[in-house]
């Protein structure tokens, strides 16, 4: 590179599927022993010199990057920085060693043919003329031998069915449709899906709209029955204006425990009501003993009621029995 020239930082390694059928998860790398020996090959070629280190090594978003630095000694690298400069190579590529895989769904994706790789060493980088093909991903086993690449697909024990046609089969099965059927069978099934729901949401929001009508109705229907039953209560005494404000705010709260207390609650009668009734009923009790004889009251067993509470009128009916 030109003194004072930007660096160029190169993808080493991201999650993509590669060429094998297999991914490997940027989380799951080791780069520690990488980071103490960072050298850097063309076309992975540890036969030779390395041309350069990596500096800058680092992880963003799911990619692992590193900045190239050549060796501006040896004539080979020389050329090789050249063509990056020239922008003639944009190619970085890795070789590593599987520690860990996995077929769980959750790592798989649409396309992958084999099972994800959650741990992995990484032991070289390079640049490369192209990236992510059997040439420029090498695999080691923990001996530090490269793996043929006719061996590769056995290191997986075998072949995991493509996800996306796992998930294929769980939709047709849940849409109770054969596996053979068309992508418009499917499309066709999976709208009516979406129309049933929608009818239902418009269907439910309809229910629960007239439940909040009959509810807001029945709200109403109390509160002028409230209104009726404590109007009615401050009218015969059994409330008073303070009384009142109290009784509509139970009502509010709990309609029909208020409408039992205030039930309960006995009319107020005025004493000179009390007065003018007891009076009329002794005016005709009086009138109904004065009509009778001394003898037709003691066969009643009213003679003690007319001397204790008319003794005057006892007294004359005793003086004509009794004649001194």
């Amino acid at each position: 590179m030109n003194k004072g020239e930007k660096t160029k930082s190169f993808l080493l390694s991201d999650e993509s599927i590669n060429t094998y059928g297999f991914r490997c998860l940027t989380s799951g790398g080791d780069l520690e022993q990488f980071k103490r020996n960072p050298v850097m090959y063309y076309n992975h070629n540890e036969w030779s010199m390395p041309i350069g280190r990596w500096e800058n090594i680092r992880v963003e978003d799911g990619k692992i990057l590193a900045d190239p630095v050549f060796d501006m000694e040896d004539p080979d690298a020389v050329k090789i920085a050249g063509k990056v400069e020239r922008d003639f190579l944009r190619m970085g590529s890795i070789n590593l060693r599987i520690v860990e895989k996995s077929d769980d769904p959750k790592f798989m994706l649409p396309g992958q043919k084999l099972p994800t790789v959650t741990r992995w060493l990484l032991r070289e980088a390079s640049i490369v003329g192209i990236g992510s093909n059997h040439n420029s991903l090498r695999l080691y086993d923990e001996q530090d031998n490269l793996i043929p690449e006719s061996e590769i697909v056995k290191l997986f024990d075998k072949p995991i069915l493509n996800n996306q046609n796992k998930m294929n089969e769980q939709i047709y099965k849940l849409l109770d449709l054969p596996e053979d059927s068309t992508e418009e069978q499917l499309q066709d099934s999976i709208q009516k899906l979406m129309d049933d729901k929608a009818a239902a949401e418009a269907e439910n929001k309809m229910l629960k709209d007239d439940v909040a009508k009959r509810e807001l109705a029945d709200k109403e229907l109390r509160k002028a029955e409230a209104a009726t039953l404590v109007d009615a209560a401050v009218k015969d005494g059994r409330l008073n204006a303070e009384g009142k404000a109290e009784f509509l705010s139970f009502f509010d709260n709990d309609f029909d425990a208020a409408k039992k207390v205030l039930t309960a609650i006995p009319k107020r009668v005025s004493v000179k009501k009390e007065i003018e009734a007891t009076e009329k009923k002794d005016n005709t009790e009086l009138a109904g003993m004065i009509k009778l004889s001394w003898d037709e009251l003691d066969k009643s067993g009213k003679l003690v009621t007319l001397k204790d509470k008319y003794p005057d009128v006892y007294q004359e009916k005793f003086d004509a029995k009794f004649p001194k």
